[in-house]
């Protein structure tokens, strides 16, 4: 599909056309103000969105770094309860966060 024009004619023309009632639909220019003056935009999300903007936000609340568990691991590693290898650690918090 090919557009012929500027953007600015074509911006133009169009306003050009709002601007006048067409044969069929006559002159709407009062229908249209009335309505505007009494009926406002409205938003409605689904569930889905609300439910994420409702875990941005508490991510977003959340601490980057839960000290708490920090010095748990450090104590663990200490003690020889856990080993020294970082990726093994890092596959085994993966493997226990994904089967919660």
């Amino acid at each position: 599909m090919k557009i012929e024009g500027q953007p600015a004619d074509l911006l133009n023309e169009a306003i050009d056309r709002a601007g006048r009632p067409t044969p069929a639909a006559g002159n709407q220019t009062s229908a249209t103000s009335a309505l505007s003056a009494t009926a406002g935009d409205a938003v409605q999300f689904s569930d889905e969105a609300q439910f994420l903007q409702a875990a941005v936000k508490a991510a977003g609340q959340a601490p980057a770094i839960r000290q708490d568990v920090v010095d748990k691991m450090r104590a663990a590693l200490a003690n020889g309860e856990i080993g020294n290898d970082p990726y093994q650690i890092a596959d085994s918090m993966i493997a226990h966060w994904i089967a919660k």
